[in-house]
């Protein structure tokens, strides 16, 4: 069992580190992280109405989330090298918290500047995660750790939907941005009593640009990181496009009424998070991360060629179960993702190689929700758009395969 099992620190032979407690510190920051980056989505009718703009503007304002993210990962290396990844992660839940402060403020420049601190925050997390989890957990339940703790996106996801907006229609929006803010608060305190064990490997970065920098160089120099991070960005945009269109496809699309449309969006949800753990528990079995990487992607081409030329005609259980399949695969990747990006990164350095490929990563959450709405334009269909999905798996795909034959090579 998890409870019984704890790992040694390297230079702190008498400090041991509660593995569970570790698992559950870095799913909960990236539970509240996620919130955070999802809950103005989530609740944009409401506060585009108080704001006095259209709805679609929460477009916008994901825009500049996953920007600053983009940003703020590629510096999270720095962060982990000069505070350590507890501080790290303390400073992410001190930006969620200013965040939704200045989000719940009820004026276009509070949601411009919160949602340029909760982007920050985001970019911090995977970085100071993947170190913490790398230098704590048993090799051989790796996969399983990084998956493990990813689970903490759909239970952000879960958070939203269920509790956010029902305390939105309850409380007021702004009072659920509040409420954000004080559970990121006290995360951040929570955290305070581990971080002389945790941060105990910390050094000082000759400077914060040469050391934001070292992630690139890195993944420059080898060449199956450079194929492993592409991967992500279809990957991603294949997650994002799935999650954000599933409403609107089964409603506009297929006449599915949108309270069923928003309980299937949920399901999907549920499925991604079982499929981090399982795909993270077969990577550990098979040994091999990067033939799980390959077979995902196979999964998600799949499954969106079949939504693609069989979802129009098919019955609805049908469709359904397809878009189950894609939730367990499109949404159950990242964490056996970010454990072969972590393992394949030279000793204490996988915070810098984490954040600069998460800069890809988020990249394909920027341009694929773009690319997939251009699609639409000319077809017409979301259904018909599956098709851009189904080339962005056979592409990752190819990338992963193209990687796997990287790394057996060197």
């Amino acid at each position: 069992m998890l409870e019984t099992v704890t790992a040694p620190v390297k230079d702190h032979a008498s400090s041991h580190v509660n593995l569970t407690w570790l698992l559950a510190e870095t799913t909960a920051i990236q539970a509240l992280g996620t919130s955070a980056v999802l809950i103005v989505p989530a609740l944009a009718p409401v506060i585009a109405a108080n704001l006095g703009v259209p709805s679609n503007y929460a477009g916008y304002q994901v825009s500049v989330v996953y920007a600053a993210a983009m940003l703020s990962s590629l510096m999270g290396g720095s962060f982990v090298a000069a505070f350590g990844p507890c501080r790290t992660g303390q400073i992410a839940m001190a930006l969620v918290a200013a965040g939704s402060l200045l989000v719940g403020i009820p004026t276009l420049a509070g949601m411009i500047f919160g949602s340029l601190a909760i982007g920050l925050s985001y970019g911090l997390i995977n970085p100071s995660a993947s170190q913490l989890l790398l230098r704590h957990s048993p090799p051989a339940r790796r996969n399983l750790f990084f998956s493990i703790k990813q689970t903490g996106v759909p239970i952000g996801g879960m958070i939203v939907g269920i509790v956010g907006v029902r305390l939105a229609v309850s409380v007021g929006w702004s009072a659920v941005l509040w409420m954000l803010a004080a559970t990121a608060l006290a995360l951040m305190l929570a955290l305070q009593p581990a971080r002389r064990v945790l941060d105990g490997e910390r050094t000082r970065p000759e400077s914060f640009l040469r050391s934001s920098i070292a992630g690139f160089e890195i993944i420059r120099s080898n060449r199956s990181l450079v194929l492993f991070a592409s991967t992500s960005f279809f990957f991603s945009a294949i997650q994002l496009c799935l999650v954000a269109f599933l409403v609107v496809l089964l409603v506009e699309d297929l006449d599915v009424g949108l309270v069923e449309a928003g309980v299937i969006l949920a399901a999907v949800q549920v499925m991604g998070a079982l499929g981090r753990i399982v795909w993270g528990l077969v990577a550990d079995r098979i040994g091999s991360g990067s033939l799980v990487l390959v077979l995902l992607a196979a999964l998600m081409a799949a499954g969106s060629a079949a939504v693609a030329l069989i979802g129009s005609a098919a019955p609805l259980p049908i469709v359904v179960a397809i878009f189950m399949l894609l939730g367990l695969s499109a949404v159950g990747w990242n964490g056996v993702y970010l454990s072969e990006i972590a393992g394949r990164s030279p000793p204490n350095a996988a915070g810098s190689v984490t954040g600069t490929a998460m800069f890809i990563t988020f990249a394909g959450v920027l341009f694929g929700p773009t690319l997939f709405s251009l699609a639409h334009g000319v077809l017409g269909s979301y259904i018909a758009s599956y098709g851009l999905l189904a080339a962005f798996g056979v592409a990752g795909g190819a990338l992963a395969i193209a990687a796997r034959r990287a790394s057996s090579s060197r």
